[in-house]
């Protein structure tokens, strides 16, 4: 009984792709085998297939549990968002075919226990998801593709070199063998690097907000939730806190974590487009979460804990940001409606900590997590509320700035679904009954939509100062003296709206860049050889 769950919970979408003329829901039935799995099985469930790649180990842990079930439950919505959303898409049946096998590819590499099959499915989900953000067919969601493409070909060979040099030297594919395992840097860093690219680490970024913003409601949700939760599990599978020649990294990867909280928060309050800038929020996030990463890795005996209650926090902003993307769906259909804020505020207030909500709860278990620590994340856990509060403020100044393309108020049964979840987001991993109440959560928040609101009434010109009288003006001035003066070529304002720089627009760099990541990757694997 484990072992045909074990085996359907990621072969499910595979067996849906072999059955012909696929009903409407099958994209939906097909998650709910890794929905069963994350609750049924027990932990520790296993199974050894020595017939096919290399030899697939997997394996249900508690980190694996964790994010098979945030992962199962985001798939899930979103695969009923889409079918009740696709009614007119000529192309429904190809976004059907790389849903389902990016979703086989994440449900695969959470149960993997080897390094290859975890590697298999991170690639497959991967590839796929090209398929899934180039479904608008149009010539922006065609360049987003290809740059997404672009880097994540990068992070593949990365990541092979990386399993390559790592199977060389212990002689095994598990990662059991990974904890007495002594890391050579040019490991390290190759498994830094591939699922840093996941994850949008500062100078690995220029491809999630142009995807963000191109992609369909429901392959966004999922590129922000399950496909970038999987570059933390990466690091957690292949960089275990507790093995010889990591703590070096420590520093590094917390300065790198920081850089993506300032990053993400300058480009974040430069977007115009909601999507873009919910993108940017991830960038930030995923900042927080490389450096507490580093944290744990300088830290081995309280590595355990920090990295539990890491994940919690990770798969909360996994949830909360994949229901925020399907919000940002019905914000464009039915417009700056009551109802679609609500939902939106709800979501908002959840990702940035606010009390009784799961963020609130994962923030007091990390603090727990490092209150004896010599790197306290207390100052750090309060820039990323701050930011997150300037950044989710700037967003909804933006969805109620305008309305969406069709302006249909009316409640449809995708809005049922979404509305379905917010609770879910709002919540999880938490009960309502267990959610602490974290007050000192409240000042960043209260500061950082204080200073947003500031900026948006002076933008209004709320609080302009008063006008000269109409003697002292330069066009009393011009007619007195009878001068012909140039214009004003631009209108004095607190925050000038023309000075929005376009940051997920066209850009040959994006792709050059991607390509120089090449010839880098290529450079480190032949310094690994050499010094092998």
């Amino acid at each position: 009984m484990n072992a045909a769950l074990l085996i359907t919970a990621w072969l499910a979408p595979l067996l849906v792709l072999a059955l012909r003329n696929t009903g409407r829901w099958w994209p939906a039935l097909a998650v709910l085998p890794a929905l069963a799995a994350s609750i049924i099985l027990p932990v520790g469930s296993g199974l050894e297939i020595p017939w096919l790649l290399l030899g697939v180990s997997l394996e249900l842990d508690h980190t694996g549990r964790l994010f098979m079930l945030f992962s199962a439950l985001l798939w899930l919505f979103a695969a009923l968002y889409a079918e009740l959303t696709a009614d007119n898409d000529a192309h429904r049946g190809h976004f059907r075919l790389f849903f389902l096998l990016s979703m086989t590819g994440n449900m695969l590499l959470i149960l993997a226990a080897d390094m290859m099959t975890f590697y298999s499915g991170f690639a497959l989900m991967g590839l796929a998801a090209y398929g899934m953000i180039v479904q608008r067919r149009s010539q922006q969601a065609r360049y987003a593709g290809r740059v997404y493409l672009a880097w994540t070909l990068v992070g593949e060979l990365a990541l092979f070199s990386a399993v390559v040099l790592l199977s060389a030297d212990i002689g095994s594919q598990h990662f059991a063998k990974l904890r007495d395992y002594h890391f050579p840097g040019i490991t390290v860093a190759l498994l830094v690097f591939g699922f840093g690219i996941k994850l949008a680490l500062p100078g690995l970024h220029f491809w999630l907000p142009m995807t963000y913003a191109n992609a369909p409601t429901a392959a966004a949700a999922v590129l922000s939730g399950p496909l970038i939760s999987a570059g933390l599990l990466g690091w957690l599978r292949f960089l275990p806190a507790e093995a010889e020649g990591l703590d070096t990294w420590a520093g590094p990867l917390q300065l790198i974590g920081i850089i993506g909280i300032l990053l993400g928060t300058l480009l974040g309050l430069l977007q115009s487009n909601p999507r873009a800038l919910l993108g940017c929020s991830s960038i930030l996030k995923m900042g927080f979460i490389t450096a507490v990463f580093g944290t744990a890795l300088g830290h081995a005996e309280a590595a355990a804990g920090i990295l539990a209650a890491l994940s919690l926090y990770a798969l909360h902003h996994s949830l909360v940001k994949g229901a925020l993307f399907l919000g940002v769906g019905e914000w464009q259909r039915a417009g700056a409606t009551p109802w679609v804020l609500a939902g939106l505020g709800v979501l908002a207030l959840a990702l940035m900590g606010a009390p009784l909500s799961g963020g609130a709860a994962a923030k007091i278990e990390l603090k727990q997590a490092t209150a004896g620590l010599a790197e306290n994340l207390g100052l750090l856990l309060l820039l990323s509320t701050l930011a997150t509060a300037l950044l989710l403020g700037r967003f909804f100044w933006l969805i109620t700035r305008r309305s969406g393309s069709v302006a249909d108020s009316s409640v449809r049964p995708a809005a049922i679904v979404w509305l379905m979840l917010v609770p879910l987001a709002l919540w999880l991993p938490f009960s309502p009954l267990s959610a602490p109440v974290y007050i000192a959560g409240l000042i960043p928040i209260g500061v950082g939509l204080g200073i947003v609101a500031l900026v948006w009434s002076l933008n209004r010109g709320l609080l302009q100062p008063r006008r000269r009288p109409a003697s002292m003006t330069m066009l009393h001035l011009q007619k007195t003296l009878k001068l012909k003066l140039a214009p004003v070529p631009f209108k004095m304002r607190w925050v000038p709206p023309t000075w929005r720089p376009k940051l997920n627009g066209h850009s040959a760099l994006s792709l050059a860049t991607g390509g120089l990541m090449w010839l880098i990757i290529f450079m480190l694997i032949l310094l690994a050889l050499t010094n092998g």
